[in-house]
């Protein structure tokens, strides 16, 4: 939390024109509650959108969007941990920001 903390200062100093995206990978490990808490605690600290890596069920995302203030991105990779949902649903949940890390990767393999 205190580097997104100096992170978000050092961004505020700079004009204010620097995005602070604040990821934690703690539900692989330590479980979903405290990769919420850390969402939590990064956007108390002013981060602009967190991000919690791999949630494994629908139910795991609409809990951590509910659990957590201001805008969130979903990482959805196709055989990934993450269920893919369609954008109008992410969005439903309370998701801003979706990326689809090789999407494009694999579909210029499929096409060669």
């Amino acid at each position: 939390v205190r580097r997104v903390e100096a992170a978000v200062d050092a961004a505020k100093e700079g004009g204010d024109n620097i995005l602070i995206l604040a990821r934690t990978d703690a539900r692989g490990k330590l479980g979903l509650s405290e990769g919420i808490e850390r969402c939590k605690a990064f956007a108390e600290v002013g981060a602009h959108i967190t991000f919690l890596e791999a949630p494994r069920s629908r139910e795991e995302m609409a809990a951590y969007c509910d659990a957590v203030p201001g805008p969130k991105m979903a990482n959805l990779l196709a055989g990934g941990l993450t269920p893919v949902l369609p954008p109008a649903e992410l969005e439903a949940l309370g998701y801003s920001l979706a990326a689809y890390p090789l999407d494009l990767l694999n579909a210029s393999i499929v096409a060669m």
